[in-house]
Order: structure tokens, then sequence, then C-alpha cells
């Protein structure tokens, strides 16, 4: 059973918890919100949501709904239970800042049944928490029967608790900002000891943000102070801010009526201020908000060594490459901004989501759930992807795993395969109509054919018995040559299925090479198979590799002088002679290489050898309709490996290489 909610359900919350956190101020509405993503997204026959108390000391429900109720109810004031922190199970939650599932409330020694109307059989409470530590809020959710909550509904409200909990707080503050400048705009000839108080009320309600905020009169004292400021500038009410503020900035600031921002370094953190001027009766004060940016610097500065890091090698790349940790792009060459629309910068940071669209969200999620080894490589997967001006667009995309900095990483490349799409649909048609009609006179033909010479009493001469034979024999090819026409166009049509498996490689190319020597020996050829001993299982489709390989040695062995030797290289490449991609990764591949002593192959040949109906100088007396290798090809291709023909004037040779460690697609 899978214990994680689907990406659909994910998308659809992302989606109404954006929505939650637009509503801000209203804290009603927000919290409202939650409460219905909870009741329609999960089991949950009842839901709420509980707030500590000012002090800390305890938590109050403020918001609740049913699953019958069309209405959430909301109160500033608690509409129900109390609990101090440390009891019961909301107050153990509270206390512990760790979620809880109860599967039998009725035997946890932890719950406190109390005279309330809701039946509780089980039970999953999970704290709402702002930065490292600070608790915002608890969700309850409850069901009238035992058992009915699972890991997957743990993992739903811890999916979407971040942002919730920065819907509810963003909602909150911008609640009390909104209350503190309309009692400004009311009346600003208030009397002095009037306004006095309003700045002390205004402090008071700032005491308990996760910002610091200090007011500072035109002499520079500070006149105001919320704990969080104390904790990160060290100093008090009453004393200079000049220590951190030159006094030419303050009276700057008076003077010009502008807003003054800088970073800096203090007691070994690096601090945002951002200074406002406000007019407070009878002198002109400084509202100063701190923010404590040091785990942000340290993590741009971080990013920027590890894109320093990789840079040359993404940048020199022929493909569009990317970097991605967290779900959020850290580097990107110039191919994939071009791809894309998107500048450096605009990518820095950005989820790729943005990318991407839903059903191949779930193609890429689906990929990665088979990829069990922590060193992966998913390779040649097509999707649809989305450009910054909206454009949908038709890529294919290899993800490996990488450990950037002590943390997983992925990495990979992507292909524009848009024009290349629409062709392959084109000649995918036409290949399966062109084949299906071929097909069917030809059946009747070599029934006809088969039933003639098999017939005895047929009265035919020696020379029409001959001609019948022919019949037969050529209807035998073209039926061949129709049935590869057709595993081209499935293969065309991406219908190539690779059931990938643990794979002895060297002992699937010793059968191959005994089998084959049967069909060399009609020409007096030797096939020699020279391997490394070494070499680890690799996880490919056995039937799909051979059927590559195949086609190379029986390639080489049509091609060869009779009486020749066709030769069999199998090796395990180090990391550093690979591409890019796999240097990258730090991913060895295993080579194949099938040597003979037929023509040569010239450097124009060697490039378009591999496409389809092909057939060049080597082939030009031969059989064939040129498709064998272009079949090789995707088959190597869709393991994410690369096979190709080494141009030289004697002898042909052909290479293939299989990375260690992918998965299936």
């Amino acid at each position: 059973m899978d214990d994680h909610p689907s990406i659909e359900q994910e998308l659809r919350v992302v989606k109404r918890v954006n929505e939650a956190i637009s509503l801000a101020p209203d804290v009603e509405a927000v919290a409202s919100s939650i409460l219905d993503i909870i009741i329609d997204e999960t089991k949950a026959e009842n839901a709420s949501l509980m707030m500590p108390t000012q002090d800390m000391s305890r938590l109050e429900i403020r918001a609740a709904k049913g699953k019958l109720d069309d209405y959430s109810r909301y109160s500033e004031n608690t509409i129900g239970q109390v609990f101090s922190i440390g009891e019961g199970i909301a107050g153990m939650v509270g206390l512990s800042k760790e979620p809880i599932i109860i599967e039998d409330a009725r035997n946890d020694p932890h719950f406190q049944p109390r005279d309330v109307k809701v039946k509780i059989g089980s039970l999953l409470a999970v704290p709402l928490i702002y930065g490292k530590n600070e608790l915002v809020g608890i969700l309850n959710l409850s069901h009238s029967r035992p058992n009915m909550f699972s890991e997957k509904d743990l993992s739903l409200i811890k999916f979407f608790a971040a942002p919730a909990v920065l819907a509810l707080r963003n909602a909150r503050m911008m609640n009390d900002i909104e209350s503190i400048n309309r009692i400004l705009r009311e009346d600003l000839s208030m009397t002095d000891k009037a306004m006095e108080e309003l700045r002390k009320n205004a402090l008071k309600l700032f005491n308990y943000l996760s910002i610091g905020i200090l007011a500072v009169d035109s002499d520079g004292v500070i006149t105001g102070i919320n704990k969080k400021a104390i904790d990160l500038v060290g100093l008090k009410a009453g004393q200079s801010i000049y220590p951190i503020l030159t006094e030419e900035t303050i009276k700057r600031l008076v003077l010009d009526e502008s807003n003054h921002s800088a970073d800096i370094s203090l007691h070994g953190r690096v601090l945002n201020i951002e200074c406002t001027p406000i007019p407070f009766r009878p002198s002109w004060h400084t509202l100063i908000s701190v923010r404590d940016i040091t785990a942000e610097r340290f993590k741009e500065e971080k990013l920027l060594r590890i894109r320093d890091q990789y840079k040359d090698l993404v940048e020199n790349a022929i493909d569009a490459v990317y970097i991605i940790r967290d779900g959020r792009f850290i580097l990107t060459n110039k191919r994939f901004q071009d791809m894309f629309g998107y500048t450096s910068e605009e990518l820095f940071g950005l989820h790729f989501r943005h990318l991407i669209t839903t059903s191949s969200l779930r193609e890429i999620s689906k990929g990665l759930k088979k990829s069990k080894d922590s060193n992966f490589f998913v390779s040649n997967l097509e999707i649809e992807a989305i450009k910054k001006n909206k454009d949908t667009i038709y890529v294919e995309v290899s993800i490996g795993s990488l450990m950037v900095e002590g943390k997983p990483a992925f990495v990979g490349m992507v292909r524009d395969i848009t024009i290349k799409k629409q062709l392959l649909n084109i000649k995918t048609r036409f290949l399966h109509v062109a084949s299906h009609e071929i097909r069917t006179p030809l059946t009747v033909i070599r029934g006809y054919a088969k039933m003639l010479m098999k017939q005895e009493s047929a009265r035919l001469t020696d020379e029409q018995k001959e001609w019948v034979r022919e019949i037969k024999e050529h209807s035998d090819k073209l039926l061949l040559f129709t049935n590869t026409l057709l595993d081209f166009a499935r293969i065309n049509a991406g219908k190539l299925n690779i059931r990938r498996q643990p794979t002895n490689i060297l002992e699937l190319l010793q059968h191959m090479t005994r089998s084959l020597q049967i069909h060399a020996n009609e020409k007096g050829i030797s096939l020699v198979l020279e391997a490394d001993t070494d070499l680890p299982e690799i996880n490919v489709d056995p039937l799909k590799i051979e059927e590559a390989i195949t086609n190379l040695v029986e390639n080489a062995i049509k091609h060869s002088p009779e009486n020749s030797t066709v030769r069999i290289y199998l090796n395990k490449i180090e990391t550093t002679n690979t591409d890019y991609i796999h240097r990258l990764l730090g991913q060895d591949s295993i080579s194949i290489r099938v040597v003979d002593q037929g023509p040569g192959i010239k450097p124009e040949e060697a490039k378009e050898i591999f496409s389809e109906f092909y057939v060049g100088e080597r082939g030009s007396n031969k059989q064939g309709i040129g498709l064998g290798l272009a079949i090789t090809k995707e088959i190597i291709h869709a393991h994410g490996g690369k096979v190709w023909a080494e141009p030289s004037g004697k002898g042909g040779q052909f290479v293939m290489t299989i990375p260690l460690n992918t998965q299936a697609t």
C-alpha cells in the first residue's frame, strides 16, 4: 500500500493552500479553508484547529468543522476544550512538537475523554511549527471508528503543513498591522498621551512576532523593542541604536522621510535591517525590523559554490543539462535556458513543477518510484514540458541521482523532440498502413504457394514447380520485411517495452557467441569473445540486448570475407572515459565492441549507418532493408546507452555502451 498521497492530490492541495494564503488578513477565512481541505481530502469526520494562548501555557480550539457541517466555526476566543501544554493528546503534541496517530483512542492512556458530543475512535494530531521551534497551532483529525488514519493521511497533512503555517501567521500578522494602521489613520490629531498609549499597544502586538521589531526616537534611543529584537541585536529599551546604525543614518531617514535597508554582521550572524520613519508625536520615530538571514546567506553561498563546482561540466555539455535539489533548479546551462525561455536567474530556485504538465509529473514520479538503488539513472523518459510563454513541447529527459554537499540531488539532460515526435507520428501511421496493406495479399499468395508445393496431384512441370518455390521463397522474404517494418513502427510509436532484470552480460555474450558461430561457420568465420571477468550484473532487458548485439554481429559476419575473424570485446569503462552526464553522476558503463575484417567505414557513412532504411557502401551488394542497425540504436537508446560506428580504412568496428545502475522507464 502506498504511504504517500498521489501527485494529483498533492497538486490539488497545493492549489487550495495557495488560495488560503491569498485570503489574509482574514484569519477566520484562512483557518476555515485549511479545515475544508482536511475534511475534503482525508477520512476525518471532524477537524479542529487549536492555537496557543499568548503566554504559551494552554491550547484553545479556535476553529472546527465536521463532515456534515456546511461551514466552519471560528472565534478569537476558544469555542471548545482547553488543554494545558503537556496535557492530553493535543497538549502532548504541543510539548513534543511531533505528530501522533492514535489508532484506538479508548485504549490510549494519554486520551482524556471529556463531555463532548463528538465520538472519537481514532485521532491524528499534527503540530504546526514555524521556523525551528515556534508553535503556531495544532491540527486535530478524528473519526468515530478506530484505525482510520494511516501514514498516507499524515504525509498529506505534513505536505501542506508548512504553507498552512505561513498562511495562518501571515493572516494574524497582517490583521494586527491592519488594526494598527486603521487606528493611525483614524486621527493623527490625538493627544500626546493617547499617542503614547497607542505606541505602547502597537509594540505589544509586535512583541510576539518572529521578526525583531524596535522603535528608535530622533536621538537614536530605543523606546520600544520586542523579544526577538533583543535576542538578535543584544540591546534593550533605553540604550542607543548607534552601535548598529550611525547617527547620520537615523537623522537622514527623518529628514528625507525615506526607507533604509541593509545587511549587517553582528555577533556571528547576518542580519537584515529595514528602517521606516513614523510620525509619532511629539517627535519622529524610526521603526526598525530585524531578520536573521544567516541561514539564507549560508544557503546562497553554498549553492553558489555548487554552481561553480559543476559549472564548467554543465556549460560545456552538448545537450540541455540541469541539476535539481529539493525540487528546485540550482544549475542549468544555456541550452536548457534557451529551450524553456527562462534566464539563469529566473530558473535558479524555481520548482521543476512549473516546467512540466500534470501527466508528465505522474510519469516522472512513476519512473522514480521504480528506482530502488540510491545510485540510479532513468533514461530517455518522454514527457510534455511547458515553456515560459506557456507553449507545450515534447522533451526526452534523463534523470540520475547525485549527492551535492551531502544532500541528494537530481541531474540529467533534456532534448526537445517536438518536431521528431510529429514526424514519427506521420511515419508510424504510414508504416502501419503500408505493412498491413502488404501483409494481407501476401498471406494469400504464400498460402496458395505452400498448397501447390504440398499437393502431389498438382499437374505442374518441373519448371512450374521452380516458379512456385521462388514465389514461396520471395513471399517469405517479403513477410520478414513487413514484420520488420511493423516492429520498427512499434518502436517509433514508443511501444518498445523494456523489461529490465539483473543480467550477467558475460554469460549472455558467451551463449550468443556459441549460437551465432553456427551461422558464421557457413563462411568459415571464427567468432572470438574477449571479455573482462570481473564485470557486475547490469540491469537490462536480456532479450532486447541480445537482439541488439545479434544485429551487430550478424552485420559483421555478412560483411566479412570468408575464413576471417570477428572479434567481440566486452569491457567495463571507468567514469572518466564516458560522456559528461555519466561523469557528473560518477557512473561507470560497460562497452561492447564488434570488430570485423571486412571493408572499412567512411566518416560520412559512420554518421548515417544507424539511420532507418540506410544501406551504405558496405551493404550495397548485400541483402537487407537497412532497419537492423536502426532497431539496435533504439534498443540501446532505451537503455540509456549509445551505439556508433568507428570510421576506418579497413575493417568495420561498432561500439555500444550501457550505463550501470539504470532503472526501467
